[in-house]
């Protein structure tokens, strides 16, 4: 069985592909011409996607091991519990099986604001943003066969305004897969809003 960081490389591989077929399909249409599908511009970024994914993916998993987004549920309430239901007096007996089997366990875990925050910010505000863009100029343009000057022109100039691009879509996707969606599924839920992002990174990279 795939272990779950290639699940989510297959997964954002197939996402990948899908955007880029739209995208092409949108540029034919655009253009005013029949729909070809470019086979080399398809595989170039699909091949971004498979190279790109894993880190992401483990990206993902240090920023919830370091700030998890939910607090124990049984964090400050087992001592407490402990102290209220230990009792020798039979009579005791009959108030602990209502509050030992609907207490800890019936508790949904609390969502800590500050680390889903802080998660939000580096992901998409800063780190997370630039290195993603940066590497995908850099992997396009090798790909391409690009010289070093043509690449890093693009870097430059191309990074911002794309940054800028992902502001309208990405924090809010960041705050719900921070604080709604399991670890393990975060980057294939990050992939389903990247479709239409998909879409746009291939016109950017058509152009580039």
């Amino acid at each position: 069985m795939p272990s779950p960081i290639m699940k989510a490389t297959l997964a954002s591989a197939a996402l990948s592909s899908c955007s880029n077929v739209l995208a092409q399909i949108l540029e034919a249409y655009r253009d005013g011409r029949p729909f070809a599908l470019d086979i080399a511009m398809f595989l170039r970024f699909v091949t971004v996607a498979f190279l790109t994914s894993p880190p992401n993916y483990m990206w993902q998993q240090l920023l919830e091991k370091t700030f998890p987004a939910y607090e124990p549920a049984n964090k400050h309430g087992d001592n407490n519990n402990e102290k209220k239901t230990k009792s020798d007096d039979p009579r005791d007996l009959e108030k602990q099986i209502p509050i030992e089997a609907g207490g800890a366990e019936n508790k949904k875990p609390k969502l800590n604001v500050k680390n889903t925050l802080t998660k939000w910010f580096i992901d998409c505000i800063t780190l997370g943003a630039i290195f993603n863009t940066v590497a995908f100029f850099i992997l396009m343009g090798l790909l391409k066969g690009q010289s070093g000057s043509v690449i890093m022109y693009n870097v430059r100039y191309e990074t911002i305004p794309v940054i800028i691009a992902g502001y309208k879509i990405w924090p809010f996707a960041s705050i719900i897969s921070f604080s709604c969606v399991p670890v393990e599924r975060r980057i294939v839920f990050l992939n389903f809003v990247g479709l239409l992002w998909g879409i746009y990174m291939s016109l950017v990279a058509s152009r580039v």
